[in-house]
């Protein structure tokens, strides 16, 4: 899941996800052609918002933050309730976002980093960003 900041020292970039009609930090599940997990982070960026691969760095190799969560059954899927890891990358964009992946994003902006949820998350970007 990466975590985005536009021009150094600008909010966190989130998606409207169509599916569950919320706000998002961008992210996904790996497929086979991610040959790493910040491989899978850049991947999911590009598509849910839009943003180049090419006009972000990852701010380190690993992730910036780890959250593990219960996502419920999903009978029209046939899902069973399970876990989801999220691994969160930060990158640093030097553009806006573009072109969206429209069957599961409806926009993509910047936010501020005080509407992201996790404490945690919001206090490591904070120093990543010093």
């Amino acid at each position: 899941m990466p975590v985005t900041v536009h021009g150094g020292r600008h909010p966190p970039g989130q998606h409207h996800d169509r599916a569950l009609g919320a706000w998002l930090l961008p992210g996904g599940h790996l497929e086979i052609s991610d040959e790493t997990l910040l491989d899978a982070a850049l991947r999911e960026l590009a598509e849910e918002t839009g943003i180049p691969t090419d006009t972000v760095t990852s701010a380190d190799d690993r992730p910036i933050h780890i959250d593990v969560h219960p996502i419920p059954a999903n009978d029209a899927k046939g899902e069973p309730e399970h876990r989801h890891i999220d691994f969160r990358f930060l990158f640093h964009a030097t553009t806006g976002t573009g072109q969206l992946q429209t069957e599961e994003a409806t926009d993509a902006t910047w936010r501020n980093i005080d509407s992201l949820g996790d404490a945690t998350m919001r206090q490591r970007i904070a120093e990543a960003l010093r």
